[in-house]
Parts: C-alpha cells; sequence; structure tokens
C-alpha cells in the first residue's frame, strides 16, 4: 500500500480516472468520489491524507466540504477549480483551504503542490508535538494547536493559525510575504493581498480580545515586512 491516501472529488468522470492514473503511477493510493456528501462521508469513515477537491459538486458544493473538513482536521485541501479567478482564490484559501490548484496545470506542477502540502502538515505535527510559545501576553500551544491571550481563548482558523504560528517562531524578525506565502500556503503565489488580509484579520481578533486597539503584537517592518514582537503582560 502506498505512503500516502489522496482522495479525489470531481463529478466528471473523465478527470477522476485521469488523476487516478496519474496519481497511482506517482505512487500514490487514489480514491474517486463523485459527490460533496460522498466526500464527506468517505472522509469520516477513512480520513485521506490528502483530498484534491473541485468546487462545483452535486449534494453538497465544495466549498462547504472544505469547512466541514477543515472544522475537525488539519488534512491538506487542495482545491481543483475550473475557476482562474484571484478572488476565488482567496475565499477559498480563507475558508482552510491549503493550496488551489486550476484545472488544465501540468500534471507536474499539481504533483509539486501534492508533494508540499504533505510535506507542510507533516512537518506541523512533528514540530507541533514538542514545541510551544510563551511570553506575557500570548501562550500558543503547537500541539493542540489553541492560541490564549492572558486567561483568553484567542479562536483562529487553519490558516491564521499557521501564520501566527510562523510568526512567533520568527520573534522579532520581519518576514516578508513572499516568506509568510512560502510557509503557509506553499509556492505558487505572487500576491501579498492574502497575507495583508489575514494580518489584518489577526489584528482584528487581538484587539477584539485584549478589548483595546492593537498593542503592536504584529507590526508592519516597512521594507521588510511583518513581524511579531514579543509582549509584557496584558
Amino acid at each position: 500500500m502506498s505512503e500516502n491516501r489522496i482522495m479525489v472529488v470531481d463529478d466528471t468522470p473523465e478527470i477522476v480516472e485521469g488523476l487516478k492514473i496519474a496519481l497511482s503511477d506517482a505512487g500514490f493510493e487514489v480514491q474517486g468520489v463523485s459527490d460533496g456528501r460522498d466526500a464527506l462521508r468517505a472522509f469520516y469513515e477513512n480520513p485521506p491524507d490528502l483530498i484534491l477537491l473541485d468546487l462545483m459538486l452535486p449534494g453538497m458544493g465544495g466549498t462547504e466540504v472544505c469547512k466541514r473538513v477543515r472544522a475537525m482536521s488539519d488534512t491538506p485541501v487542495i482545491i481543483l477549480s475550473a475557476l482562474d479567478d484571484e478572488a476565488q482564490k482567496i475565499h477559498a484559501l480563507t475558508i482552510g483551504a491549503d493550496d488551489y490548484v486550476v484545472k488544465g496545470a501540468g500534471i507536474g506542477e499539481l504533483l509539486a503542490r501534492i508533494k508540499a502540502s504533505l510535506r507542510r502538515v507533516k512537518l506541523n505535527r512533528e514540530t507541533g508535538s514538542t514545541t510551544h510559545y510563551s511570553d506575557g501576553l500570548l501562550q500558543v500551544d503547537f500541539t493542540r494547536q489553541s492560541v490564549r491571550v492572558g486567561d483568553r481563548p484567542l479562536e483562529l482558523t487553519p490558516i491564521e493559525f499557521k501564520l501566527l504560528t510562523e510568526l512567533v517562531r520568527h520573534e522579532g524578525k520581519p518576514l516578508s510575504s513572499n516568506e509568510l506565502l512560502e510557509a503557509v500556503w506553499g509556492s505558487g503565489y505572487e500576491t501579498d493581498s492574502l497575507v495583508k488580509w489575514h494580518i489584518s484579520r489577526l489584528r482584528r481578533k487581538l484587539s477584539a480580545v485584549l478589548g483595546r486597539p492593537d498593542p503592536g503584537v504584529i507590526v508592519t517592518r516597512r521594507g521588510y515586512g511583518y513581524a511579531y514582537q514579543e509582549q509584557s503582560a496584558a
């Protein structure tokens, strides 16, 4: 049996069959599903190592499938869509997808994205099992993927948690948008609007929990990027 199993969710039989052949040749075990609800049921019964997910599906749309998978698992989800639209890509990533590939991309590119996502989640699990971060304000538990600000929980999406994790692990060091894109979303993204949007969300959530304006937890170093500043007690 292959080390990694991939679930391909698409209602076009030719696409599913083509991906089964290509991915099997690359050493993966592949399961094909054509319906959103069936995909979610199959995930509950036997979670795969990665999901290739179309957005337009019968039964339940890919967006809802992605949300439900992400609510209970860090299994990588790569959206495989015919829609080549930046707003759609950003939306998919904000609901928890790990990557977005437009249909028609070469199998070499798709395989590279799959392998990068699998490496990323493996690294997150390995480092998360032994590491945590704490200062006078913030406590991050990498094992449980939880964050507290003082004695109050900070509710984050999986992408927001990955972004905050990358910043606190490089505490005090500015990371460029490109570095954060590569670390959190993987290669293939050339816009920094995704990073700006999530940084803004993190700052708003921190302010809401603290009950006061952003105290400078995540600072912008113009010309360099973003950095997490170690904090004293709130």
